[in-house]
C-alpha cells in the first residue's frame, strides 16, 4: 500500500510541473502577440507564478522504544523496521509567487516575493510471521497429536501519519549592473534585504507488535504440553516541531541570452546564490507511551485478567523552545524563454537551512531542513 501511495503522489506531482509547463508556454504565445500589436516596451512591474517540486531532507527521529530495538532482529520487524515505517515523505510540492518593480530611468529593483510548499504521508502496515508448527517438545511428546499449530503468532502493525510545511518570504532591493558588453541583453542584479522562513511538521505513530513467542513445558501424569507465552506492546506517540526566524539576506541573480534575438525573442541560461542569517526560535513538543504485557496460557484460567500480566507502562513528554541563529545558502540554474514582456522559466533549485528544526524526542537534536527540486514559473509585464 505504501508503494502504491508514493507513485501516486510522484505520478499528482508530475501532472502539476506539466500543468504549470502548458500554461506557461500557451501564456507566453499571447502575451507576444500582445506586445507585437501594442509596442510596449521595458515594463516597469513583472508578476511572476509558478509552481515547484521538492526533496525534503532532515524530518524526523523515529519513536523507538526498547522493544523496537531488540537483537537479534525479530521476524515481525521485517521487511519494514519500526524505523522505516516512521519516515515521511521525502517529495514535496508547492506554488510560488513575485511581483518586481523598477521605477523608470533607473536600474533598481524593488521585489517581495513568497514561497509555500507542503508534503505529507499515512502508512498502515501490517507483518505476521508464518504459522509455527511443532512436532514434539524437549520434555516429550506432545499429548493428543504428532503436530500441533500455534495459534500465538508473531507480529507487528504500524501506523503512522506525517505533515510537513514550509513557507519562505523575500523583500529586497537589488540594481542591474549588467555583464560587460553584453549588459544591454544581460542581467546581472544584486540584492539586499530581509527573509522571513517558517517550518513545521507533525507526526503520530502507534505500534503493536508481539515480537516473539516462547514455550515451555507442563506436565500432567505422563503427558507433556507445550503452552505459549509472549509478551504484547502498544505504543504511541505525537510531535510537533517548528521554526520561524527572520534575517538578513542577499542574492545575485544573471541571465544571459544563448540562442535568438533578444529583441524579439530569445532562450537565455540563468543562474543565481542566495545567502541569509535568520534569527529565530526552533521548538519542540510531543508526548509518548508504551503498554507492556505478559500473556501465559497456563495462567488463562486463574490469573485476573486470565492470562495478562502487566510488565510496565512507560510514558513521557517534552516541550523545548530554543532561540538559534540559522544560516541559509541556497541557488538555482535554469533555461528561460524570454519576449519584452513575458518570460518562462525552468530550473533546478536548492536552499539548505543549517540546524533550523529539532528533531529529537526526549533529547534535543538538531538537523540541516533542506529543500531542492526542479521548478517551471511564468512571468508578465507590465506598465512601459
Amino acid at each position: 500500500m505504501s508503494e502504491l501511495m508514493n507513485t501516486t503522489c510522484r505520478s499528482a506531482h508530475w501532472q502539476l510541473l506539466a500543468t504549470v509547463s502548458s500554461l506557461a508556454l500557451i501564456t507566453s504565445i499571447g502575451v507576444e502577440a500582445s506586445y507585437a500589436s501594442d509596442g510596449m516596451q521595458d515594463p516597469t512591474v513583472w508578476i511572476e507564478l509558478g509552481g515547484q517540486l521538492e526533496r525534503v531532507d532532515g524530518g524526523q527521529d523515529a519513536f523507538l522504544p526498547p522493544f523496537t530495538r531488540l537483537s537479534p532482529t525479530p521476524d515481525p520487524y521485517s521487511p519494514i523496521s519500526p524505523a522505516e515505517a516512521q519516515k515521511p515523505a521525502i517529495n514535496g510540492y508547492g506554488i510560488e509567487g513575485e511581483i518586481s518593480f523598477s521605477p523608470k530611468g533607473t536600474d533598481w529593483i524593488f521585489s517581495a516575493a513568497v514561497r509555500y510548499g507542503r508534503s505529507n504521508n499515512k502508512k498502515r502496515l501490517h507483518q505476521q510471521s508464518a504459522v509455527q508448527t511443532i512436532e514434539h517438545f524437549p520434555g516429550g511428546p506432545i499429548i493428543t497429536a504428532t503436530q500441533l499449530t500455534i495459534t500465538a503468532q508473531q507480529f507487528a502493525d504500524y501506523q503512522t501519519r506525517n505533515e510537513e510545511s514550509h513557507t519562505v518570504l523575500d523583500f529586497a532591493a537589488g540594481r542591474d549592473v549588467g555583464l560587460g558588453l553584453l549588459s544591454r541583453y544581460s542581467k546581472s542584479q544584486f540584492s539586499a534585504g530581509i527573509r522571513i522562513a517558517e517550518f513545521s511538521t507533525r507526526s503520530q505513530a502507534r505500534i503493536i507488535a508481539r515480537p516473539g513467542v516462547d514455550f515451555h513445558d507442563v506436565t500432567f501424569g505422563k503427558y507433556h504440553f507445550a503452552v505459549p507465552s509472549h509478551n504484547d506492546y502498544i505504543a504511541s506517540a505525537q510531535t510537533d516541531r517548528g521554526f520561524r526566524g527572520v534575517g538578513p539576506s542577499i542574492s545575485w541573480d544573471a541571465s544571459i541570452p544563448v540562442l535568438g534575438n533578444p529583441d524579439a525573442g530569445s532562450i537565455n541560461f540563468d543562474w543565481g546564490i542566495n545567502a541569509a542569517v535568520l534569527f529565530g526560535r526552533q521548538k519542540a513538543s510531543g508526548s509518548h507511551s508504551t503498554d507492556a504485557r505478559h500473556y501465559d496460557e497456563k495462567y488463562y484460567q486463574t490469573v485476573p485478567p486470565y492470562g495478562a500480566i502487566p510488565l510496565y507502562h512507560h510514558s513521557g513528554s517534552h516541550n523545548r523552545s530554543r532561540s538559534v541563529v540559522v544560516p541559509n545558502i541556497g541557488g538555482f540554474a535554469g533555461v528561460s524563454f524570454r519576449y519584452p514582456n513575458a518570460k518562462v522559466s525552468f530550473g533546478y533549485r536548492a536552499d539548505f537551512f543549517l540546524g533550523a528544526m529539532d528533531t529529537g524526542i526526549d533529547v534535543r537534536h538538531t538537523v540541516d531542513r533542506n529543500f531542492y527540486g526542479p521548478f517551471a514559473t511564468i512571468s508578465i509585464g507590465l506598465g512601459g
